[in-house]
Order: structure tokens, then C-alpha cells, then sequence
């Protein structure tokens, strides 16, 4: 595995500095950003800002107009809940792919990373994030659906707090990381492949629930007049 250069994990701090600040509302839909002001406020070179401004516009958290620069995307409500269940239906589909091809050993491999998970005693902890990633990166890797893992890694780039780096942020999440598992295995256990879909397409579709639950609380979405606004000057 190549190790992350200097510059690209400078970069990925900005880019969650800035996911922070759309999410505390401290900036706002329509709203610029400043490379210099960023650049000051990192405490570095605007070469990796500039770098994770640009990932960010590919993500859809900001939009990039040349020689104008980046301003903060509005935040739709409808294409999120739309993202997250083209996303759960993904993943239902990558497990039933699953529960048709693993073998015994990696129903067990499965298997004991759920348990291993629903037996810690703090759930909002790191390892229990890991775990989760793990669990899922298990069932992916069995299921031989590489095109569809690939469109589940976009869609996972296209939602705001992402699960694997928010998920102590969002009320519900850790419930869902303990619980929401244990039936998707039995069901795998059990060799049904489309029970197994179903549950982990609905798996998803809570997480995405609680996620929009939590941003209607913050009030982050843009508003009807601001949908199609382009950069506020000033």
C-alpha cells in the first residue's frame, strides 16, 4: 500500500476543517471561501488548500467557478435522501452478491467481526468504527461486485458526515453501528440472499434517516430562493 505524501495529508485536513465549518453553520450555503484567509487559518501553503478546495467542489461541498473561486454548495434535502437510497440499494445488492459466493470461512470471518462489535462496552469509541469498516469491507471483498463497490465508494464521497469519520456526531449512529448488523448475518447465515439485500439496503436507508434527522436540527439545508443561486459577492 502506498503511504500518504506530506502534502496529501495536509490536504485531507483541510478538507475536514472545511466540512466542519458548512456543518457548524460558521459558513453558509452561497457563501465564498478565501484561499488565503483558509491558508492562514491552517496554518500552511495554499498549494494543498487549493488541492482539497478542488476535492471538495468534486465532492459536491463546494462549487468552483474559474477565476471567481470557491463558494459553499447549497445543501438539498431531496438529493441527499436520493443519494443515500441509490447507496442502500447498492449495498443490498453487494450482500446478496455475498450471501451467493463466500464460502464457510468467510461467513465466519463475518461473523466475528459482528460480535466482536455488538461485545464492546463503548460503541462511540474508535474501535468501533473500525469494526464497522471492517465488517463491511468483509462483505464487499466476498461478494465479487467490484463495479458496484466502486459506485458505493462515490456515493459515500456525496453525503455530508460521512459514517467512517462523524458517526459520534450524528444521534442514533452508534445504535445503528451495534445493532444494525446482527440480522443482515443471520440472514447471511441462513443463505437468504435476498433477506440478506433487504436488511442491509434498509440498513442504509436508516443511517441516511438519522443523518437528515440530525441536519433538519441544525438547519443547514439552503432554502427554495437560494437552490439555484450561484456566489454571494462580498
Amino acid at each position: 500500500m502506498r503511504t500518504p505524501g506530506k502534502r496529501e495529508l495536509l490536504g485531507g485536513a483541510v478538507v475536514g476543517v472545511v466540512r466542519d465549518l458548512i456543518l457548524s453553520g460558521d459558513v453558509r450555503p452561497g457563501e465564498r471561501l478565501g484561499l488565503t484567509r483558509l491558508s492562514e487559518l491552517m496554518g500552511m501553503s495554499t498549494t494543498p488548500v487549493r488541492q482539497a478546495l478542488f476535492q471538495l467542489s468534486q465532492d459536491g461541498w463546494l462549487v468552483h467557478e474559474p477565476h471567481r473561486g470557491f463558494w459553499v454548495a447549497p445543501l438539498d434535502r431531496a438529493d441527499l435522501r436520493d443519494t443515500y437510497h441509490v447507496w442502500a440499494h447498492i449495498e443490498g445488492e453487494i450482500a446478496t452478491r455475498a450471501v451467493q459466493r463466500a464460502t464457510t470461512a468467510q461467513f465466519a470471518e463475518v461473523r466475528a467481526l459482528n460480535s466482536a462489535l455488538t461485545a464492546l462496552e463503548d460503541h462511540h469509541s474508535q474501535t468501533a468504527l473500525d469494526l464497522n469498516e471492517q465488517f463491511h469491507s468483509a462483505v464487499h471483498a466476498v461478494s465479487g461486485a467490484h463495479r458496484l463497490v466502486w459506485f458505493a465508494d462515490v456515493a459515500i464521497r456525496s453525503v455530508p458526515l460521512r459514517f467512517n469519520e462523524a458517526f459520534q456526531s450524528v444521534p442514533g449512529w452508534a445504535e445503528v453501528n451495534r445493532h444494525g448488523h446482527t440480522p443482515i448475518v443471520e440472514a447471511m447465515e441462513a443463505g437468504d440472499a435476498h433477506r440478506a439485500g433487504e436488511l442491509m439496503e434498509d440498513h442504509f436507508v436508516r443511517t441516511g434517516e438519522l443523518l437528515i434527522s440530525q441536519l433538519d436540527q441544525l438547519g443547514l439545508w439552503a432554502g427554495p430562493a437560494s437552490a439555484g443561486a450561484g456566489p454571494q459577492d462580498g
